[in-house]
Formats: structure tokens, sequence, C-alpha cells
């Protein structure tokens, strides 16, 4: 018995260490990897929005990489900013800031009206903290409801793959992750589209601190999933900003080649 036993024992950890493995290899080398996108944004010229524009969640991540990007264009940027935040950054970049904690209603709407604002652009979001102290929804609602106030029309946002109708396309293991944070971010999606604004919703996947490869695009396709580096991912977001066609659509942010996790890394 005590032979059987641990005969059991031992198939159950091969069998467990097998599904591990195989975990791994569709984690690192097939995930993302099969679907080819359709409807991918052609290239267009830049077009300057003709005005400062304002970012919320610029201090960092994507949000900082966009502004860098911003400022290579030569366009005026503010960040708002919370009085914890980290501004070093921007301020050898030389970006005005203003303080509002996106969560806070009143100041949102003195940072939305504290200067004379062509487009908004918002990155808000975090996979960490309780959930109505997280501003994926509350505080992308409180910065939508303040740039319609002050009456800026151009509104960016920054949200996720698995949001909306997209969420087939979010490998299992981010939707059982970010499932709180995908249904906070499709709030605020929907709260844009019945804004009136003059809106772009860009959705990436797998983000990593990685080198550009210069080749993501724009899909208005919501079964399209890659992974992508930010600086791609904040390259993507001006050249929307730029280009008045991309009004009032929902794009994925896709790079060809970071099909999988393993080419993030490898």
């Amino acid at each position: 018995m005590k032979k059987l036993l641990l005969g059991i024992i031992k198939a159950i950890g091969g069998l467990m260490f097998a599904l591990v493995l195989f975990a791994l290899a569709y984690f690192f080398w097939l995930s993302g990897s099969s679907y080819e996108p359709v409807n991918i944004r052609a290239a267009a010229n830049y077009v300057s929005p003709g005005g400062p524009v304002l970012v919320f969640g610029g201090t960092r991540g994507t949000g900082l990489e966009i502004v860098r990007k911003l400022r290579e264009r030569g366009e005026s940027v503010t960040v708002a900013v919370r009085s914890t935040s980290d501004t070093r950054e921007l301020e050898k970049l030389g970006i005005d800031t203003v303080v509002a904690d996106a969560l806070v209603t009143a100041q949102v709407n003195a940072a939305v009206a504290s200067g004379n604002f062509v487009a908004v652009i918002s990155t808000l979001g975090t996979t960490r903290g309780e959930k109505h102290k997280r501003p994926d929804f509350v505080g992308n609602r409180n910065v939508i409801n303040a740039v319609k106030s002050a009456g800026i029309n151009r509104f960016l946002l920054i949200t996720v793959i698995g949001a909306g109708n997209s969420v087939e396309a979010a490998p299992g293991f981010s939707r059982r992750f970010l499932a709180e944070v995908i249904a906070l971010k499709t709030q605020a999606e929907d709260h844009l589209r019945v804004s009136g604004l003059d809106y772009t919703i860009i959705r990436p996947g797998g983000l990593g601190d990685v080198p550009t490869t210069g080749t993501a695009v724009l899909a208005e396709d919501p079964g399209a999933f890659s992974f992508i580096g930010r600086a791609d991912l904040a390259d993507l977001v001006v050249q929307a900003l730029g280009d008045p066609a991309t009004v009032g659509k929902i794009y994925s942010a896709y790079d060809p080649r970071r099909r999988t996790m393993s080419t993030m890394y490898f």
C-alpha cells in the first residue's frame, strides 16, 4: 500500500510539473501569437492639436513617455500631479505641473481650468489598492466630466486589452489577474463614449520598459493582442492625438514583433 501511495504521489507530482511547464510555455511563447489583426490604421502626417496638452498620469511609466514624445514634437505640456508625486523627471524636461488628485473632483476641475488646454490625455490606472481608491474609473470619470465642463473637446484615454468588447483578446491569466481593473476601465470607456467628447481610446496589452521596435501599430480590431514597449505605445498615442481621423475610434495597440511574452525579453 505504501508503495502504491508513493507511486500515486510521484505520478501526481510529475503531472503537476508538466502542467507548470505547459503554463510557462504558453505564457512566454504561445500567448497572443496566433491571431492576425485586421483594420490596421495607416500612418498619417502628424497635425498639432494647436495648443497646450494636459496629461493625467504623466509622472511615470507610459504617461511619462507620452510627455517626452509630446515635447519632442514641440508641444506645450502640463502634467497633473498629486502633492506626493515624484516630479524630478518632469523637472528635467522642463514640464509645467498642476497639483490634482484624480479622486478629488474639486482638484481635477481646478487643474483642467488652470490653462487654455486643447486636449487631455489620461493614462490613469493601477493594479493595486482598494477598489474605491483606484483611479481607473472614478479618477477618469472625474477628468472626463471636468474636460467636458471646461469646453475642451479632445480626449485620449489609455485603458487595456480586455476592456469593453476586447475581453476575449486578453489571455486567460490577464483576465483573471486583472478582472477588477478591467471592469473599472470598461466603465471609464463607457463613460467617455457617451460624453460627447472627441475621444480616442487606446488599449495596450502586456506592457514593458523595453527597447523600442518601431513596428507598433493601432488596430481597430477588438480581437488583437500583443505585448508592447511603453515608448512604442507612447508614440502611438501621440500619433493618434495628431490624426483627426482617430476621433471616435477604439484601438488595440499591436506590435507584430512582440506577439508573445518571450519577445519582450529575448
